[in-house]
């Protein structure tokens, strides 16, 4: 859908026919200042003394293998017919804050964290992390151009990522103090009219609670999804296939314990001890994300999707139900910190937004 050659944000779910997204790049990737914010939310699970001193650039090998991995899924997407943007690079190096820290930068890989879009509005979110304070910077020129042809643009309220709103001390179950307005975008499944939106150390009830008052008045729903499970995202845990077909990681869902909005729906458990770890490479065993990044995959519609090519009894479990999988690499997803979903944004699906739920 364009107006005057403009874009306009149109997706409303992750399996309508895909038209267009962003693709991220790995380019002066590096890791931030290791502060509270950067230990809560990029080595969750991790000791202090053993992520201290690993700020700045990442290693080479691992940013033009990336990028490799990136520009693939690229031509890929291109090659389906999809139109394909890149995030305008960044120098992450530089040092910025606010009254009450200051950090340096982190990444553009991870492109689907930061923006969600939502039928013909698209929200810039509030990042628990400080290190991404102004990463939104690396679409600004989309953003203007689709504000021009008629998207709704609209930014969270900046929180102030003080020092007490992260909880640290019990590594077992980390998490974002409710006390301000946070949460990223893959914090929220979008299933047409209705959300669910992740509790977790990404996303307060604070951030939920704001959602609801952009988002209710226009006819969305959202359903809290709450005591899951701690860690950030919901994109490796929750993945709706088309209307009426879920995966669910088996290892943090099970028939007695998954969002009910879903009851209705088929559901697929997948076994968590069936995801293929494709490793990690950076220092000291330290790791950014679980192997459990290996079940996000992306979607180009509700009958083909892309994932890892080493997850062979999940590419087994989507062609029993009908769909087809392209299978590509995604080398450093666990020292990036993200897969096929996280480091892609689907702006424009072909679709209107639908209630695939009864009331």
């Amino acid at each position: 859908m364009t107006m005057n050659n403009k874009t306009i944000v149109s997706s409303h779910n992750d399996w309508d026919p895909l038209e267009e997204c962003f693709v991220g790049t790995a380019t002066n990737a590096r890791f931030p200042t290791i502060d509270r914010s950067t230990h809560s939310f990029c080595f969750t699970t991790e000791k202090y003394e053993d992520v201290k001193d690993l700020e700045g650039p990442m290693d080479k090998k691992i940013i033009d293998e990336a990028n490799e991995d990136l520009d693939r899924l690229a031509e890929t997407l291109e090659g389906l017919g999809v139109k394909v943007r890149r995030p305008t690079p960044q120098d992450h190096s530089k040092t910025f804050g606010t009254p009450e820290w200051t950090t340096t930068g982190y990444q553009t890989y991870s492109c689907r964290d930061l923006l969600l879009p939502l039928d013909n509005l698209i929200i810039d979110c509030a990042s628990p992390l400080r290190s991404r304070y102004f990463e939104t910077r690396a679409y600004r020129d989309f953003l203007y151009e689709a504000m021009e042809g008629g998207t709704e643009w609209i930014s969270a309220p900046k929180p102030m990522l003080q020092d007490e709103i992260f909880q640290t001390e019990n590594l077992a179950n980390p998490s974002t103090r409710n006390h301000e307005i946070v949460f990223d975008a893959p914090n929220v499944v979008r299933l047409g009219n209705d959300l669910l939106f992740q509790v977790s150390n990404s996303g307060t009830e604070l951030g939920a609670q704001w959602l609801k008052t952009i988002l209710e008045p226009r006819g969305y729903r959202i359903h809290m999804a709450d005591k899951y499970y701690a860690f950030a995202h919901f994109d490796s845990t929750v993945l709706p296939l088309r209307p009426g077909l879920v995966l669910f990681n088996g290892d943090r869902l099970n028939p007695d314990r998954y969002p009910k909005i879903f009851e209705k729906w088929d559901k697929i458990y997948f076994p968590g001890d069936q995801v293929v770890d494709t490793g990690c490479s950076l220092p000291n065993g330290v790791t950014t994300t679980s192997p459990y990044i290996g079940l996000n995959f992306f979607s180009v519609n509700e009958n083909l999707v892309i994932c890892d090519k080493n997850q062979t009894h999940l590419r087994r479990v989507l062609d029993k139900h009908g769909i087809e999988t392209i299978g590509l690499e995604m080398r450093h997803a666990r020292s990036m910190s993200g897969g096929f979903h996280c480091v892609t944004l689907d702006v424009k699906r072909k679709g209107t937004r639908q209630n695939y739920f009864n009331d």
